[in-house]
């Protein structure tokens, strides 16, 4: 996307678990209205370079930038922290997440689980929170489950839900790591369908994904992740039609893609 300014930009982010290197020199711009997918084999460092892109990990290096707005790091101990928490809290409202396994609060009906982080972070009105909250379940097709628990409710009504809850925060950027791979597929159905229309809507997101159908289907832009590696990326027709390396071509026959 020339002549455009990223709203992520992430370069040459390294993140280690002790001797276990994970990620190991990945780069990504993230352009506003671009969908990008991040598939690869199991363990290969995708869900954390979600993480560490919200601040819920911390990387070892590489710098993270939100709308040109760097983050500033410092040493605590062994590893980095973010030096500014007003920065990194700023950062993360900026970037709502979905989970693999929803995270809703157990204690809180839906209607709490949407409204509680506007209230509390943003500041905004219960009225308001109501209202964007009645309005974000009309989208995801959960009106009537408002004041439902999330141990009632379906797998798939509860990712929708979850969605709902990472759109109340009003982002600009949405992480999606792994949404459908907890679901029976007559579920996960209900889940693409709602990713889709967000796509259509020019939501930017960044998802991590198993479902290549999916990511053929919402992308502008795909990364193969292998081994904390960006073994190759492009667009779904160069991703899935014109592939280029012979790992990316076992990884997508291993998928039974087609």
């Amino acid at each position: 996307m020339p002549n455009k300014k990223p709203i992520i930009k992430v370069q040459d982010i390294y993140k280690s678990f002790g001797d276990l290197n994970v990620l190991n020199g990945v780069s990504l711009n993230a352009y506003a209205g671009q969908v990008i997918s991040i598939i690869g084999p199991s363990g290969s460092g995708k869900s954390t370079l979600l993480r560490c892109i919200n601040l819920l990990e911390y990387s070892d290096s590489g710098e993270i930038l939100f709308e040109d707005d760097k983050i500033v790091w410092k040493k605590n101990k062994n590893y980095r922290i973010p030096a500014s928490k007003s920065q990194a809290i700023k950062h993360r409202t900026k970037i709502s997440m979905v989970f693999q396994q929803f995270n809703l609060w157990s204690h809180m009906n839906i209607m709490q689980n949407i409204t509680e982080a506007p209230i509390s972070v943003l500041g905004r009105s219960k009225k308001y929170a109501q209202d964007t909250a009645i309005e974000l379940l009309k989208k995801v097709d959960l009106y009537d489950k408002a004041y439902e628990y999330p141990l009632n409710l379906s797998g798939g009504q509860q990712q929708r839900a979850a969605i709902a809850r990472a759109l109340a925060m009003e982002p600009e950027v949405i992480l999606f790591d792994e949404p459908t791979s907890a679901l029976d597929p007559e579920l996960e159905q209900e889940v693409i369908q709602v990713i889709k229309n967000l796509a259509k809507e020019g939501r930017t997101m960044i998802l991590v994904t198993h479902d290549m159908k999916l990511a053929k289907d919402v992308s502008n832009y795909i990364l193969f992740i292998d081994k904390g590696l960006i073994a190759e990326e492009g667009d779904p027709n160069s991703i899935f039609v014109n592939t280029k390396t012979e790992r990316l071509k076992k990884f997508l026959e291993s998928t039974n893609f087609n």
